[in-house]
């Protein structure tokens, strides 16, 4: 069963077809989140998709997630360091993207593993767009650092940043938002499964409107 491809949401439950094997039901049914499925996938269902692969699955996620954080984090660097604008609310959007490709990095699956994954790309990239800004004010000082020094030591910079003092209240409320999202994103979808129903017992489709006839 193709755990990534099945969908559970939306299925009308007046359909004679398994809404994941597309077998024909014969005499019973189980409903997952309201579509109709035959007893062997909904045993499958429940038991939830097979373990195989789920390094490979994590190693895809990461990197998904990693690239869509990286262009979130270039596109949010260059705003701060050319428009001298800090937009908290772009972080809201990169924890988004970077949810949505982790999740697609785990085939649909999404679990904790993922949650945390997509929370903690979601923080590092965010922080990661004041690097040239760090970079910027350790080499400008009359006392500035080498500038591959300040290169190396900006990424931990970045990251303790909402912890300096240097971030407003609602700029760091924002932020915690945005890694929410990260969060939020690649959590695993939950199907209920309930039955065995009778097929006889099954809600009818709706019958077409009907159209009046031309004058």
């Amino acid at each position: 069963m193709d755990f990534s491809q099945a969908q559970f949401e939306g299925v009308a439950p007046g359909t004679t077809q398994c809404a994941v094997c597309q077998q024909p039901l014969t005499a019973q049914y189980w409903s997952a989140n309201s579509a109709m499925v035959c007893g062997a996938c909904a045993a499958q269902v429940q038991a939830g998709p097979p373990a195989e692969g789920g390094v490979l699955r994590i190693f895809k996620a990461l990197l998904f997630g990693g690239g869509a954080g990286l262009v979130g984090a270039i596109g949010y660097g260059l705003i701060i360091h050319y428009a001298r604008m800090e937009l908290a609310l772009i972080t809201i959007l990169i924890g988004w993207l970077v949810g949505k490709a982790v999740r697609l990095g785990s085939e649909d699956r999404g679990g904790r593993v993922y949650q945390v994954m997509g929370a903690v790309l979601t923080y590092v990239f965010c922080m990661m767009a004041y690097v040239p800004e760090v970079v910027t004010g350790a080499t400008s000082q009359a006392d500035s650092i080498p500038f591959i020094v300040a290169v190396i030591i900006s990424p931990f910079i970045a990251l303790i940043i909402p912890f300096t003092g240097d971030m407003s209240f609602l700029s760091i409320l924002i932020l915690g938002f945005g890694v929410w999202r990260g969060w939020r994103e690649p959590a695993k979808l939950e199907i209920a499964v309930t039955g065995p129903f009778e097929l006889s017992d099954a809600p009818a489709e709706a019958e077409p409107a009907a159209t009046a006839a031309a004058p």
